[in-house]
């Protein structure tokens, strides 16, 4: 694999951890956070779109080439149904439940590249992608259990398999699974549109076509000075700087290496994000559990990486 590629993701990696912690870390500090969630997605998108500009200005201007416009307005409008679908699946469902079911994506993303891009992975690739989405699961599942170990109940082998079993009952589900669906879809587009501009213009137009549509559903859910002010702080320039970086690097990693690798290695920011989270935000419920998932995501690095 491509060692440019390799750092670029693994520099997301970095900046998607942080990223995570400190929307934590700004929950937790601001109690009216949860009522003003696509406010704050707003504001740290439209600093993380400027950012981008400027980044292209001085990265080669615009670069573009024909038709580059086609994938970003795909992908632009492929976020905008994305956010509409996990806001949806995560407001009508059980978070634990839900969670899981993204870890599939790289999986999926394999076949979506075949079709749209033409790339295709190596046998090595395949294994490391496969002990990838198993990590990634086990570590997402982690907190169905939680919730069942609180209710007293005892755990069985099916209690693995609900997100997948809840799929006929629940309508969470099937939103969690449209969000699988569309994301395996616009990654592949957005690579495209990555490929077709400079990295940073093409990558701003479409997260300013996502923080439009967030700023829209703020402003109708009712935007005041109260609001603003409570979001005005240090957590939310951090976040917006790291939101910059994970959103600027992996599609810089799309200039060197195909999309199913991209797409798996990103999963790698949850090991990170789970340290961090033990050291940052005193999260130590099921650790091992989950740094077993992550060590499993690892050792799936590691092949796709040798591969």
């Amino acid at each position: 694999m491509n060692p440019v590629a390799v750092a670029l993701i693994g520099g997301f990696c970095i900046s998607e951890a942080l990223y995570n912690n400190f929307i934590g870390l700004q929950s937790k500090k601001n109690p009216d956070f949860q009522n003003h969630t696509a406010l704050f997605t707003g504001m740290i998108g439209c600093l993380a779109v400027s950012m981008l500009f400027v980044a292209s200005y001085f990265s080669g201007g615009m670069e573009l080439t024909s038709d580059w416009w086609v994938p970003v307005l795909i992908t632009g409008g492929l976020i905008g149904g994305y956010l509409y679908a996990e806001v949806k699946a995560f407001s009508i469902g059980d978070v634990s439940l839900v969670a899981p079911i993204a870890s599939t994506t790289p999986a999926s993303i394999i076949l979506a590249s075949m079709i749209i891009l033409g790339e295709m992975p190596s046998r090595m690739g395949w294994l490391g992608i496969c002990f990838v989405v198993t990590g990634t699961y086990i570590v997402n599942i982690q907190g169905y259990f939680e919730q069942r170990n609180s209710e007293g109940y005892v755990r069985r082998w099916r209690d693995w398999l609900v997100p997948l079993l809840m799929l006929k009952k629940s309508v969470a589900i099937r939103y969690a699974y449209l969000c699988v669906i569309i994301a395996t879809i616009a990654i592949n587009y957005e690579a495209m549109a990555v490929r077709r501009a400079n990295v940073a213009f093409a990558t701003a137009c479409i997260f300013g076509i996502g923080t439009i549509i967030n700023l829209a559903i703020a402003y109708r859910g009712g935007i005041t000075r109260k609001s603003i002010g409570s979001l005005m702080n240090r957590y939310t320039l951090v976040v917006a700087i790291c939101l910059f970086f994970s959103v600027w690097l992996p599609n810089l990693a799309f200039r060197y290496e195909i999309v199913p690798y991209v797409g798996a290695l990103k999963r790698f920011q949850i090991l990170l994000t789970i340290i961090l989270a033990y050291w940052i935000m005193g999260e130590k419920k099921n650790f091992k559990s989950r740094f077993v998932g992550a060590c499993i995501m690892v050792a799936g690095l590691v092949l796709i990486v040798s591969g």
